[in-house]
């Protein structure tokens, strides 16, 4: 009858068993390090994201690109938004016109819809928003109208703009209107991706 060396046999058990469990945590580490790279790189993204989508914005407006603009602007949203507040200002004017017995205040209120859909159309164009985003506010014109890259002049859109992160799915630039109040650009995040859903146009300024 054999009798081998019991210490020799577990020896020759548990050594496997070390170099399969050192190289499961050494894959387990690796694993680790990916995901904490990725998160990393995903939060990076979303960060500078928003950045990003002005740059493009900017971009499209001095190039009249319609099709990149539609890639970063939602318009749909941003249409609803414009239309709220122009008819806010709109019923406000009319309501000051009546109060002051002004006869064509209540006409105004019949075409009130019309206007306000025009004034939006102005706006939701490369040169409307180019005007906001050099501060200039709806309608606002100065000197002869030139479309955006024409003339002389070069754009300087956003210049010297603030901006804020509002929360992790919103981030606004505000650029000054020369009256002393600011025109904010909300851009809200969808996923990964940014884009441009609202500017909101100080009323009085």
């Amino acid at each position: 009858m054999w009798i081998g060396n019991p210490a020799a046999v577990t020896i020759s058990f548990i050594q496997p068993r070390r170099k399969l469990l050192a190289t499961v945590e050494r894959g387990m580490k690796k694993i680790g390090s990916i995901v904490v790279l990725f998160v990393v790189i995903i939060v990076g993204y979303v960060t500078a994201g928003p950045f990003i989508t002005i740059y493009q914005i900017k971009s499209g407006v001095e190039d009249q690109d319609a099709d990149k603009l539609s890639e970063h602007i939602d318009f749909t949203t941003l249409r609803t938004n414009l239309k709220e507040q122009l008819n806010v200002l709109v019923a406000r004017e009319a309501a000051s016109g009546l109060k002051d017995n002004n006869p064509f205040a209540a006409l105004a209120m019949g075409f009130a819809s019309k206007l306000v859909e025009d004034m939006v159309d102005s706006i939701v164009t490369p040169s409307g928003l180019a005007n906001l985003m050099e501060g200039k506010k709806p309608l606002q014109n100065e000197g002869s109208e030139q479309s955006p890259g024409s003339g002389t002049s070069r754009l300087e859109p956003f210049k010297d703009a603030r901006y804020t992160y509002d929360s992790t799915n919103k981030f606004s630039l505000w650029v000054k209107d020369g009256n002393g109040g600011e025109i904010r650009f909300v851009l809200t995040r969808d996923g990964l991706a940014w884009k441009l859903s609202n500017i909101v146009v100080p009323i009085k300024g």
